[in-house]
């Protein structure tokens, strides 16, 4: 995999943390503020009717100012629903809006207990227009003066109460974590091109039980209605049945249901410990199970139990998902190094057999000589000689042929060769290929070398009565380099679910790391390895490898 590929999956989980992040934080922060309303121009307001212009810099509750005064504002425009706020301790007090009196109120004395008095005055959305406040002060010392007026938006305090005090948030926290868990672990069986699809469905249920939680409760302080009445259905908490549901139906694997059983087990025994402990203390665990939970599920309503049971299976099936990607991760790794160790162990098979042929070579070198001998022995008419020399030279092994000017190739076919001879195997073989090819050794070996130990291990197994034979055919057309190999077989193909052919081996050693090394260095040249058996007892193995410029 190409390394800018790998940067992706950590980005596209770092993203989904961000925006469950974002989602979650709507639902503590708050978009509305109170707004003061700034006068624009005041005058005070003699006995006589006369006005005369007044300034002010601070707001103060103790003045030594008398007399009556008018303060004039504008309302801002786009206000949400809400209502206007003032003090009116000490003071008599008229409220108009574009002429037209909005609220009338006095407040001479206060208590001790509720030192200062206060009037709202409700307003609908989208009003605005001047505002104009006429005041006369009766008791100074007690009094808020300029009036402290103030645009409150409707709930503010309910608003702010949730936001800072979010009842709703441990558990659709809960949700998210285990969304962004699930996440990542299908994330990382895509990278590892193990994708579990039943964790799809896995992450839609978890997604449902962060919406079912928190936008029924809080939605409509922090939301568009539009996306609370959508989001906000009851249908919410049955989708998450049902694709909770649809994720149990897709893992049927024995070894699933053992794990969730296992879980099941340790979570009762620890949740029952826990209740134990906070019924012995008074702590909010049994609180909430006994005053909140029961009744409910008394009554009849199952919401907050199905809840609480489904976060708890999001949360073991994603450790056991997650156990089950660490563990294929480590198979992989296992097999990977059993590749490398066999690819080192075909490397040194290819010495040793290069290593032959150089003896060979220099054996044929002697056996210039020996002829260069005997034609001296019978020139010379020493028949006694001549037969003691063939003597001592049919003792020596034979000669292997030459296959191909390939030194590579022709090295591994001389090794099938006369390990097919020591097993009594016919073997053939026919290589056209150039002296020189721009594969690797290492590939050519992996792949030829796997493929004649996959043969000659098959045909050595043929039932009695039944001669053996291995052929294999190189050829180099055009750009590609096509190879054939067929050998008589005994015995029954194994193919997994997916149609992909499975090693014969048996017992606690079995591997397919050869088959699995042929298709790799196939794909590797824009190839496939087809397998074939022509229900006659013949085994047959085909690629065609395209040469590198």
């Amino acid at each position: 995999m190409k390394r800018w590929v790998r940067w992706i999956f950590p980005a596209l989980f770092f993203l989904a943390a961000a925006a469950v992040i974002w989602f979650l934080h709507l639902f503590v922060q708050v978009d509305v503020s109170m707004s003061y309303i700034d006068w624009s121009s005041s005058v005070r307001i003699s006995s006589d009717g006369t006005e005369e212009p007044f300034s002010f810099e601070t707001y103060s509750d103790n003045t030594a100012l008398t007399g009556t005064y008018r303060f004039t504002g504008a309302l801002p425009e786009d206000l949400p629903a809400g209502y206007l706020l003032v003090e009116i301790t000490g003071l008599n007090l008229t409220l108009e809006l574009n002429g037209e009196t909005l609220c009338e109120a006095q407040a001479s004395s206060v208590t001790d207990d509720w030192p200062m008095s206060q009037v709202t005055v409700p307003l609908p959305e989208g009003v605005s227009g001047e505002l104009v406040l006429t005041c006369e002060i009766l008791d100074g010392t007690r009094a808020m003066f300029p009036p402290l007026l103030r645009f409150l938006p409707e709930n503010l305090n309910t608003i702010q109460d949730t936001a800072f005090a979010n009842r709703a948030a441990f558990p659709a926290g809960a949700a998210a974590l285990a969304l962004l868990l699930i996440f990542g672990i299908f994330l990382l069986g895509i990278s590892q091109k193990q994708p579990d699809l039943s964790l799809i469905p896995l992450m839609l249920a978890t997604s449902g039980l962060v919406i079912s939680q928190i936008i029924p409760m809080e939605g409509i302080y922090f939301l568009p209605s539009g996306i609370v009445r959508i989001l906000g259905r009851q249908e919410i908490a049955l989708l998450v049945v049902l694709f909770l549901l649809i994720y149990l139906a897709m893992n049927r694997r024995r070894r699933f249901w053992k794990y969730l059983g296992t879980a099941a087990a340790w979570s009762a025994g620890a949740f029952l410990i826990c209740y134990l402990v906070s019924c012995s203390d008074g702590g909010y665990l049994s609180r909430y199970i006994n005053g909140a939970l029961l009744p409910e599920l008394q009554s009849g309503i199952y919401n907050g139990f199905l809840y609480w049971i489904s976060l708890w299976l999001a949360f073991a099936s994603a450790l056991i998902s997650a156990y089950g990607v660490m563990n294929s991760l480590a198979e992989h790794r296992a097999g990977e190094q059993a590749l490398r160790m066999k690819n080192r162990l075909v490397t040194e098979s290819y010495r040793a057999l290069e290593e032959g042929l150089l003896r060979d070579a220099g054996q044929r070198h002697e056996y210039r000589h020996q002829l260069t001998a005997l034609q001296c022995l019978y020139e010379n008419g020493s028949y006694e000689g001549i037969g003691e020399l063939l003597a001592s030279l049919l003792d020596k092994p034979e000669i292997q042929t030459s296959f191909t000017g390939n030194r590579t190739i022709n090295t591994i076919l001389q090794g099938a060769a006369a390990k097919a001879a020591r097993q009594e195997i016919r073997f053939s073989a026919s290589a056209h290929a150039p002296d020189s090819l721009n594969i690797p050794d290492s590939d050519l070996c992996a792949l030829l070398m796997n493929m004649l130990d996959n043969a000659l291990e098959a045909a050595q197994k043929v039932a009695p009565g039944t001669a053996p034979y291995v052929e294999i055919q190189i050829r180099a057309v055009g750009l590609y380099l096509a190879i054939k190999c067929e050998n008589t077989f005994c015995g029954e193909i194994r193919k997994d679910k997916k149609g992909n052919l499975m090693t014969t081996k048996t017992g606690s050693g079995a591997h397919g790391f050869g088959l699995q090394q042929m298709e790799e260095i196939a794909e590797k040249y824009r190839s496939v390895l087809e397998i074939s058996d022509n229900g006659n007892g013949i085994f047959t193995v085909e690629t065609a490898l395209r040469i590198p410029d």
